[in-house]
């Protein structure tokens, strides 16, 4: 059996609906804490403070508010990512073997995301609030049957914020803010052995053993290794909002890199790695540091246009290590991430006193190149498509809705690993997985606001 994930702290049930996909957003990014935002693509999100989930994209706009305003969200992911591609094995520079199809489809879960804010004004000059929510988050998972499946299995990353934050008005046109960000992190990442991982090495045991070479039986299924963990980060985040013009907002926001050191234990159900994997470890995760700058223009009392751009320092996510408690480094995978950039275009329409009208798109670079590009976080271009509108209940309740459709660049995949060293002298026993990646996602996002 593969190894499954142990929720081991009760503030895990707050994580349990906070799980996304690698086909939302370069890396494991999320997005999706504001249907007003959604609905426009988060163009121009940092500059446009509609409701107190502003707060999660910059907290010196929450100073804009005259009253105490409650946002909370909910946002409905429907990912499709498909892998397709053949698996071939080699000893040394010769082939074992025929090259095997390797094929999975809907490799990532369906996942709810809220977020939940809460702003209000202190005095004329400074404002607080505090959000709850996601940035990161990913899932993939692969069945018992996938034929690669020693590249990858299971990936799991999930993270809840804590962002107070507090924002301070310099003038009538500038507002600085600044928060604290408290994040409690839990992954889990892990490979197991392939039906064509252990069909081939069942098919080479009798020549390895003619040449007095034991190679070890391998059970379709079982773990190649598996490592869970958790910990708590803490970062801080900043922005400025400036208003030149009634007609124009102007904002910058950042985001520190919130650095983790994920403490749980690595495992393993088979024996094909020299060193002692089935012990406590420690991982190192750093959530990138983002920046974004936003415009927000209005052309007329009715049409405003947004746009953004965004940057994530994704270059200093390098490696997955694990740390054992014997002192010995297991390298999981090389990631070498590229850092990104992510654009987007959108426009607000006021129709009449109860309905506003949004539509958005936006372009997002994927961090990795063909050769880093991995099974377990499948990344690629996306191209996002999306749409939404606000219904004014009453003088102080809203709702928002959005709908987006993401439409991920189809990639190449072309990974290798070694499997068994020295299976003969300087000869190692590897794989190859080459082959396609294709990403869609379907978001649906509602959001309730008042005003008290």
């Amino acid at each position: 059996m593969k190894q499954q994930f142990s929720l081991r702290a009760s503030v895990c049930l707050a994580l349990a609906t906070l799980a996304s996909s690698s086909a939302l957003a370069a890396g494991f990014q999320v997005n999706e804490h504001s249907a007003n935002g959604l609905g426009r693509a988060m163009a121009g999100q940092a500059a446009k403070p509609e409701n107190a989930s502003i707060l999660a994209t910059n907290p010196a706009a929450i100073g804009v508010f005259k009253e105490a305003e409650f946002s909370a969200s909910v946002s409905f992911i429907d990912p499709n990512v498909d892998i397709d591609g053949d698996v071939s094995y080699a000893l040394g520079e010769a082939p074992v073997g025929q090259p095997r199809p390797a094929a999975e489809d809907n490799i990532a879960d369906t996942a709810f995301v809220p977020g939940f804010f809460y702003v209000s004004p202190i005095n004329e000059k400074l404002s607080a609030g505090v959000g709850v929510f996601t940035t990161y988050g990913l899932r993939s998972d692969y069945s018992d049957d996938f034929g690669a499946l020693h590249f990858a299995d299971t990936a799991e990353v999930k993270t809840v914020t804590l962002n107070p934050a507090v924002s301070y008005k310099v003038n009538k046109q500038l507002m600085v803010g600044f928060g604290l960000n408290i994040t409690y992190a839990e992954a889990e990442i892990g490979s197991g052995v392939s039906n064509t991982l252990a069909g081939t090495v069942a098919a080479l045991a009798p020549t390895a053993e003619a040449l007095g070479i034991t190679l070890p039986t391998l059970t379709p299924g079982n773990s190649l290794f598996s490592m869970e963990g958790d910990d708590w980060g803490y970062g801080w985040n900043a922005g400025i909002f400036w208003q030149p013009t009634d007609m124009t907002n102007v904002a910058l926001s950042y985001r520190a890199e919130t650095k983790l050191e994920l403490e749980g234990a690595v495992s393993s159900e088979t024996p094909v790695f020299p060193i002692n994997l089935n012990q406590p470890g420690s991982l190192d995760l750093n959530l990138a540091a983002i920046t974004e700058l936003a415009i927000d223009q209005k052309i007329d009392n009715q049409w405003s246009v947004q746009a953004s751009v965004t940057f994530t320092d994704w270059s200093t996510f390098e490696k997955l290590e694990a740390n054992l408690e014997d002192g010995i480094d297991f390298l999981i995978k090389e990631e070498n991430f590229d850092d990104s950039w992510r654009a987007a275009l959108g426009v607000t329409y006021i129709l009449n006193d109860e309905i506003t009208l949004r539509a958005g798109y936006a372009y997002d670079d994927g961090v990795v190149s063909v050769e880093n590009r991995s099974l377990s976080i499948p990344d690629t271009d996306r191209h996002w498509f999306s749409g939404g509108m606000t219904y004014t209940v009453s003088e102080d309740t809203s709702i928002d809705v959005a709908y987006v459709f993401i439409d991920g660049r189809e990639a190449n995949i072309d990974k290798d690993r070694t499997i068994l060293s020295n299976v003969l002298p300087g000869t190692d026993f590897t794989t190859n997985f080459s082959g396609t990646q294709s990403a869609t996602a379907h978001i649906l996002s509602v959001q309730m606001n008042t005003r008290f």
